[in-house]
C-alpha cells in the first residue's frame, strides 16, 4: 500500500493523521532541512512528512524512515513505511516513548505504553477530542490494526533505533567545527 500517495490525495486522511499524530504528509518529496548549508546526514533521503514543531520524517535510501528534530535529535524510526505509519498510528505522539529503561521489560513496556496512551486521552478530552475513535477511524482507513499490546511494534521501534549504521546528523559551525548525534534517539 502507498501510504503517502494516499494520504497525499485525501485530505480529510491527511487531516485526521494530522489530529491523531501530528504528522502532516508534505504535497511532495523535499530535501531534508539543511539550516543553511550547516547539517549534513550520513544516509541520504527525502524528507516526506513533518511534525507540527517543524521536526521532519525522512524516507531514506534505504527505505527506511529516520527523523530529525527540531532539537537537534537524529535517528531512524522505522524500517519500511508500513512499520512507520503502524508505529505512528498505535503509538501516537511517540516521542513520549523514549524512556529507554521501560524497553528491558516487555510486559513493563506494554504497561508503560497504555499509562503514556492514557495520558494522551485524557489530554485530548480536554479539548473535546475522541483520541481512541479518531485512532482506530485512522487505522481502519490506512488498513493498520490497533494492537491491543504494543510492545511488539515499540521494540521494533527500538530495535531500528540501534540499527547500524544509524542515521546522524552533523552540525558544522561557521568556525568548522562539528556536533554529530549518536544516531540513537534514546541518546538524548
Amino acid at each position: 500500500m502507498d501510504f503517502i500517495k494516499i494520504l497525499r490525495e485525501d485530505n480529510d486522511l491527511s487531516d485526521l493523521l494530522w489530529d491523531v499524530c501530528d504528522i502532516e504528509i508534505l504535497p511532495e518529496f523535499k530535501m531534508p532541512q539543511d539550516e543553511c548549508g550547516h547539517l549534513t546526514y550520513n544516509v541520504s533521503g527525502q524528507t516526506f512528512a513533518r511534525a507540527g514543531s517543524g521536526s521532519e520524517y525522512i524516507l531514506l535510501d534505504d527505505g527506511s524512515i529516520g527523523f530529525w528534530g527540531s532539537e537537534g535529535e537524529c535517528g531512524r524510526i522505522a524500517d519500511n513505511l508500513k512499520e512507520f505509519f503502524e508505529f505512528m498510528v498505535n503509538c501516537p505522539y511517540w516521542l513520549d516513548y523514549l524512556e529507554e529503561d521501560e524497553y528491558q521489560d516487555r510486559v513493563g513496556l506494554d504497561e508503560y505504553a497504555k499509562e503514556i496512551f492514557e495520558e494522551h486521552v485524557e489530554n485530548a478530552q480536554d479539548i473535546d477530542f475522541d483520541l481512541p475513535k479518531a485512532q482506530q477511524e485512522l487505522a481502519d482507513r490506512l488498513g493498520i490494526e490497533i494492537k491491543a499490546d504494543a510492545s511488539d511494534i515499540l521494540m521494533r521501534f527500538y530495535h531500528c533505533t540501534r540499527r547500524e549504521p544509524g542515521f546522524i546528523s552533523t552540525y558544522t559551525e561557521n568556525d568548522g567545527s562539528t556536533h554529530s548525534g549518536t544516531g540513537s534517539l534514546f541518546d538524548r
